[in-house]
């Protein structure tokens, strides 16, 4: 039998597809695509690297289910067009005996004004988010709203016809899953807002369509934001609410977004990352997701997993599997490094140089730009 706590043993999901190890590439965000969707040469590159190492699974950056959804410059899974670029993804993700996951979102009300159509931003209700300079969205109305579920699902299948073993489903970081069951974001009257049930009804939708999509031999997870730090948010509670569904629902494992698995601090809307944020929950996200679970999913944590310690601790919390991604941008060689024992071996700080960043480290030049643009989220040189 073998040891829960072990980060080295692997582990088997519901949909009967198992992992080698606990450890999991997490989905970073490139800005590296072609304006079309389609993965560039350097994207590849970046994703083939990491996905060649020891990884159990490996998660892509998320692609869009719909075009004007779109929150940045990345691969599509909207329809047929987008199939051959998906299956160059998958081969270079899943590497050598690991898992390939598509990641699939919409923006919503943070898409980018630039890459939606003539309709432009929409989202459950017409609240802007707190993200600076935001547009006022058009309020989806329920046509919309079940085409967009639709969209999931046919992301989805299509996903498997690339090639992929699993998809996660990002219902985090204030994309329009998360707003949907954000009370700040959705105000609707009607059946898609309310109450935390009504609130929920969307991200359950969304789930069903994949999992009807891709059938029950398919693995499929859940992003979410454990609860918002924004005031009037959601809670904690709410969200374990909304897990134990997506469990009952069959969902294989529950990813929970964080910056850092200790500090209980999930991502802010407003993206202003040098503010001091207050704790809004006591308890740690991770032991209150598996508890609402118990079981019936395996539990992802993520945010900070830098050393062989950090996934003893995330693990000793309550997760059954830990998301590795700074540490695997700054080295794409980390886990092999673990496996060996060559831990002062292992790379903790990304080259001052950019260009150094991008060619020692195999990172596509968009996604470098953006990386640094957020000042001290990853150690550097210099």
């Amino acid at each position: 039998m073998h040891d829960p706590s072990d980060p080295w043993s692997p582990l088997r999901l519901k949909s009967g597809a198992t992992l080698r190890n606990r450890f999991v590439l997490a989905p970073m965000t490139t800005d590296s695509s072609h304006p079309d969707g389609s993965a560039t040469a350097a994207e590849l590159s970046y994703l083939a690297r990491r996905g060649s190492a020891e990884f159990g699974a490996a998660i892509t950056s998320c692609a869009y289910v719909h075009p004007d959804g779109r929150s940045w410059q990345g691969i599509g899974a909207t329809d047929e067009a987008h199939l051959r670029s998906l299956q160059t993804v998958a081969k270079a993700v899943r590497g050598d005996g690991g898992l390939g996951v598509l990641q699939i979102y919409d923006g919503g009300r943070i898409a980018l004004p630039d890459l939606v159509g003539p309709g432009g931003i929409r989202g459950p209700s017409p609240i802007p988010s707190a993200r600076p300079n935001a547009q006022t969205p058009r309020e989806l109305t329920d046509r919309e709203i079940h085409d967009l579920i639709a969209s999931f699902g046919r992301a989805a299948s299509l996903g498997v016809r690339a090639g992929f073993d699993g998809i996660e489903i990002h219902g985090a970081n204030h994309y329009l899953i998360h707003q949907f069951f954000s009370p700040r974001a959705n105000q609707r009257t009607d059946r898609w807002g309310g109450s935390v049930t009504e609130r929920m009804r969307f991200p359950l939708a969304v789930a069903q369509a994949v999992r009807d999509a891709v059938g029950p031999e398919i693995s499929v997870g859940f992003r979410i934001t454990p609860f918002e730090s924004e005031a009037g948010g959601y809670t904690l509670d709410d969200s374990a609410r909304l897990a134990d569904r997506l469990a009952s629902e069959g969902v294989d494992y529950v990813h929970i977004s964080m910056d850092n698995f200790r500090r209980n601090s999930p991502q802010p809307e407003d993206r202003d990352w040098t503010k001091i944020r207050e704790r809004v929950e006591s308890r740690n996200p991770i032991e209150a997701i598996a508890a609402a679970v118990a079981g019936r999913s395996a539990v992802v944590a993520s945010g900070g997993i830098r050393t062989l310690h950090d996934a003893h601790a995330a693990l000793g919390a309550g997760a059954d599997l830990v998301a590795v991604g700074r540490a695997a941008l700054i080295d794409p060689e980390w886990i092999d490094k673990l496996m060996a024992g060559a831990h002062t071996q292992v790379r903790t700080q990304l080259p001052e140089n950019a260009a150094d960043i991008e060619t020692t480290l195999t990172i596509p030049p968009r996604m470098v730009r953006y990386l640094l643009s957020r000042p001290g989220w990853i150690p550097r040189e210099g």
